[in-house]
């Protein structure tokens, strides 16, 4: 055994090395590294090599190459962290030999935060330099997309076994100023709805004008609405963003007959004063979601609505096709026949997945669900969707949406489905 006094077991002097002695297996160190970093990029373990390249940054400052910082940002973006790829992007766009391979990443990751002011520029300073290169041609339609004045018109009809039946038709207008950084939009919609057998079957009419500043801090979105009977009134809310992630906290007044889907609230005219947070968290596990909704109703009851959603990055069936897990729940003051509210509450637990194929002018999204009861009403339940939209030409898109459930409400079976179509046109 060696004593613990002896030299063998003490740290070595500052002087027992000559100056720099150390500096080759420092380099040596950062070579591994780096080398480890380009391996995982490119055997496809993106959220590894994300997460190990964040770490280094972060903690030294810079990677050995600018090349190197790329791979890091394509691999945060590549597993939904858009924030910090950004900051990487705009780095290697600033001051860097990689400016023209991080521009048009870095012009996607706006696009996909809905900054797609941002992402314009940089799309055109790519056309500039080649107008034929196809990754800004498609680039530059989809900022288009969202940019340029766009009217929609859409139906959609929805019926239960509560013999609900219900139909909405929508005419919405939305454009920008020339910065592109201020949205605005006019919205008018008609509701009809026809509680069987012996009614309400009340209609509803109303007018919004939102307004959305994406260049002021917190991105505020401010909405005023006018309605019609049986609700008439003046209804607003006021969204903002907190922060650089996608987390929403909104304040509104509105029309609960709207929100609850019932003939019987809508008939009774009653209003909500709510207060909401909703947002998302990526990482390299995957991508953890959520929403909060607190109620106070006009008729004195509170209803607290909360929904969870992890969809992790395991991908056993392919990248097209993403499982995920939810819990959701409603809780509420006092029961009423006037709208769905469980006086023990619901909360339910979910199983599902959802598949996606696209291209450029067109998708196709399947998705479906199996629920367990956790406490109150809640019991064995099922939902599944369709959607679709087709790129009819540069100007005109058709969406489909196709949706159907079955859960338990008030001790019973009930089930649900709704069919939507909305046409879009760009000018």
């Amino acid at each position: 055994a060696t004593p613990t006094d002896s030299p063998a077991s003490q740290p070595a002097s500052p002087k027992a090395s000559p100056p720099g002695s150390d500096l080759p297996q420092v380099i040596s160190m950062k070579a591994q590294r780096s080398q480890r970093l380009n391996d995982l990029f490119v055997n496809g373990k993106y959220g590894a090599a994300g997460s190990e390249g964040l770490a280094w940054i972060q903690s030294e400052g810079e990677p050995p190459d600018s090349a190197l910082r790329l791979k890091i940002a394509n691999s945060l973006a590549w597993t939904n962290r858009l924030p910090a790829a950004i900051e990487e992007y705009e780095k290697l766009v600033r001051n860097s030999d990689q400016f023209q391979a991080a521009r048009l990443p870095l012009a996607n990751a706006y696009r996909w935060t809905g900054r797609t002011d941002l992402s314009l520029p940089l799309y055109k300073q790519a056309l500039e330099e080649n107008e034929t290169n196809q990754d800004a041609l498609d680039g530059m339609e989809y900022a288009e997309r969202d940019l340029r004045p766009r009217t929609s018109i859409q139906w959609a009809g929805s019926s239960d076994s509560g013999d609900l039946r219900l139909s909405t038709g929508t005419l919405t207008h939305r454009w920008r100023d020339p910065s592109m950084q201020q949205i605005y939009e006019v919205e008018v919609d008609m509701r009809t709805v026809h509680q069987a057998p012996s009614g309400p079957d009340p209609r509803h009419t109303g007018a919004t004008l939102r307004y959305t500043h994406m260049g002021l801090p917190y991105e505020p979105e401010v909405s005023v609405g006018v309605q019609g009977q049986p609700s008439s009134g003046l209804f607003a809310g006021l969204r903002v963003k907190l922060g650089e992630l996608p987390i929403h906290a909104d304040i509104a007044r509105e029309n609960f007959g709207m929100t609850a889907a019932s003939a019987r609230a809508l008939a009774a005219g009653l209003t909500a004063n709510r207060i909401g947070l909703d947002g998302a968290w990526s990482g390299e596990f995957g991508v953890l979601s959520g929403r909060l909704n607190a109620y106070d109703i006009s008729d004195g009851n509170n209803l607290l609505t909360t929904s969870l959603k992890l969809a992790p990055s395991w991908r056993p069936l392919g990248v097209a096709f993403k499982p995920y897990a939810s819990i959701d729940t409603r809780d509420l003051k006092f029961n009423t026949p006037n709208y769905w509210s469980p006086v023990e509450g619901s909360g339910s637990f979910g199983l599902g997945a959802s598949a996606e194929w696209a291209a450029k002018d067109w998708y196709f999204v399947l998705a479906g669900q199996l629920g367990a009861r956790i406490y109150g009403e809640a019991g064995n339940s099922w939902s599944a969707s369709i959607g679709a939209q087709r790129w009819l030409n540069r100007d005109t898109a058709l969406t489909a949406n196709l949706w159907g459930m079955s859960s338990i409400r008030d001790g019973a079976r009930y089930r649900a489905h709704s069919l939507s179509l909305k046409l879009d046109r760009l000018w």
